[in-house]
């Protein structure tokens, strides 16, 4: 037999849009899956980086003569661009003083970026004029930027043929428009040229790559209502099914934010390649006295008692191995952290009260986690990492280490285990549940009998009531679902206004999972990694017409919480030993 040729429905993640799934059978679009997640996301894309939602703010991105107020310049388009192609303009100020610039409206840390190449004019100026007005002016002829002011920063970068990018970031106040103009070596205005190409303003503290935009600013990544394909670790994607989670850990890549108190430490921002590809890491260096080496959130990030939390920090070996996170005794009992070997991608020794794990991400990045109970309701030191001596430090060790490594996206999570990371600023961020599910699936599920298959990662992670891999229904008493309890304890029910079968067994160690459950009347059957759990011979099958891959169909609580390989349907009730061929690994 081809289980192919026998499924009614096939689901391999790899197509997708907005809003749907493709199913890999039937390609008629008749089973497709609707999808949806009310927020932008991350997720780590097939080049193995960690990808997050980025977007261009600016209108007509490279149409200068359009959205983009000109006075007392002229614009030539079709010159020759940075990228070989004959995109950039020429632009000529007629009037010394002008700028040529776009309103608008944005809040928070941004970043304003030109491709820029002299002419007769060998500096520009970009400016963000607001209250207390943020700019920098940049030499063309030696790439070098000549002067700030209230600027977080600014860059330019060389990309050849008297090519450049120039950028300034800033913390907007209250925005009037962004601008460039041409300047002398002395930062006064000039009439002169110089060429331009693919303006872009974005959130965040680092130029990105362009996006180009025309009447309406443009996104690129996982963004609301687009399903996450996931890489992390294998070259075949996962469909990333997670619950509602909030990033309370503010400013989550900006550590020299005054957000994080430095404890005898310092912070060199966006200077080594973050998960992400960008330089927007940061260098966490000790200060080589008799001290905790600490970078704190301190005042930002509100625990409850009783809560359970999960912080992360994604952490890379820079002069020295090892870090630690620390539950500090505020919130926390007093033995809460946990060591972590960033060389090696090895935890050490582990507080009472803690448990930690930590991840490869590739390129010597490591995110180092910790979860344990808030034993009070404070905001007071909720979230500490120290630079320390080995794997078996003592909690809060003092050292006189001048070490360092290099950091990047904390966070800090309501739940017993971390999801995918949540990027912030200012405020706090939430991700809203990603949901799968296929209504008016009548045709595609077997409706007297049938399997379903799904081919997920067991991470032993569970949502408050477990997780729900498996549900197909037809209303509250009409169900055949497979989940796993909190307890490790994997179950088949199926319930025709009452319960008609039930096969429980254990879900066995953490990793891959195949499991297909059947249903025939009077004949049931569960197998987990080509092993009978069990069987079940009395009972009848229930009409349902709806299918949810990855949670209840009535609520939350059985969300899951990690990716799907596959899944898929058969309209009728496959053989044990084809059941038993189907999920081995």
């Amino acid at each position: 037999m081809s289980f192919y040729s026998d499924a009614s429905l096939v689901l391999i993640p790899s197509g997708y849009k907005n809003q749907k799934i493709y199913s890999a059978k039937p390609t008629d679009g008749s089973a497709d899956l609707a999808f949806t997640r009310a927020s932008n996301a991350t997720r780590v894309a097939s080049n193995g980086l960690i990808e997050e939602v980025r977007t261009n703010l600016l209108l007509q991105s490279n149409t200068f003569d359009t959205t983009w107020t000109k006075t007392g310049y002229v614009l030539t388009s079709g010159q020759a661009g940075y990228d070989g192609t004959n995109n950039s303009w020429l632009v000529e100020c007629t009037s010394a003083g002008q700028a040529l610039f776009q309103t608008l409206s944005v809040s928070g840390i941004n970043t304003l970026s030109f491709y820029v190449k002299k002419n007769s004019a060998s500096y520009v100026r970009l400016r963000a004029d607001q209250v207390t007005d943020s700019l920098a002016t940049f030499n063309l002829n030696t790439g070098a930027v000549s002067s700030t002011s209230n600027a977080i920063s600014a860059k330019i970068t060389s990309l050849g043929n008297d090519w450049y990018r120039c950028s300034l970031t800033w913390l907007v106040d209250t925005l009037a428009n962004v601008q460039i103009r041409a300047e002398d070596a002395g930062g006064s205005p000039i009439t002169g040229t110089f060429y331009i190409q693919d303006a872009q303003l974005e959130v965040g503290d680092i130029a990105t790559d362009y996006i180009a935009t025309t009447t309406a600013a443009v996104s690129v990544g996982p963004v609301s209502g687009l399903p996450r394909l996931d890489y992390l670790n294998s070259s075949c994607p996962r469909l990333l099914l997670e619950p509602q989670r909030t990033n309370l850990a503010l400013w989550s890549e900006n550590f020299d934010n005054a957000a994080w108190t430095k404890i005898q430490s310092s912070i060199t921002a966006n200077s080594v390649t973050s998960p992400d590809g960008y330089t927007n890491a940061d260098t966490f260096i000790a200060d080589g006295t008799l001290n905790e080496h600490q970078i704190r959130s301190t005042g930002v990030i509100s625990l409850t008692s009783g809560t359970t939390y999960t912080t992360s920090i994604f952490a890379k070996a820079g002069t020295n191995n090892f870090v630690q996170i620390v539950g500090s005794g505020t919130p926390y009992l007093s033995t809460v952290y946990a060591n972590f070997d960033i060389a090696n991608g090895v935890v050490g020794n582990v507080g009472a009260g803690t448990t930690a794990s930590i991840q490869n991400y590739g390129n010597g990045w490591y995110r180092c986690l910790m979860t344990a109970t808030a034993q009070a309701t404070t905001s007071t030191n909720t979230f500490l990492v120290n630079i320390v001596a080995s794997n078996t430090a003592a909690r809060g060790e003092v050292n006189a280490l001048n070490t360092n490594v290099y950091v990047w996206g904390a966070q800090c999570e309501a739940g017993a285990y971390a999801t995918s990371y949540i990027p912030t600023l200012g405020t706090s961020v939430t991700r809203v549940a990603d949901d799968c599910v296929k209504t008016s699936a009548t045709s595609i599920i077997g409706q007297t009998e049938g399997v379903a298959f799904i081919d997920f990662d067991f991470t032993g992670n569970y949502s408050s009531g477990g997780i729900i891999p498996i549900s197909l229904d037809g209303g509250s008493t009409s169900e055949i679902y497979f989940w796993v309890q909190t307890n490790g304890t994997a179950r088949f029910d199926v319930n025709n206004t009452t319960q008609q079968a039930s096969i429980t067994g254990s879900i066995g160690a953490v990793g891959r999972k195949k499991v297909a459950i059947a249903y025939k009347q009077n004949d049931f059957a569960l197998y987990i990694n080509g092993v009978q759990i069990g069987t079940d011979t009395n009972g009848t099958v229930p009409a349902t017409n709806r299918l949810y891959v990855g949670r209840y169909y009535a609520n939350t609580s059985y969300n899951m919480t990690s990716g799907v390989n596959q899944f898929l349907l058969f309209p009728t009730r496959l053989t044990n030993a084809q059941l038993a061929e189907l999920t081995t690994l």
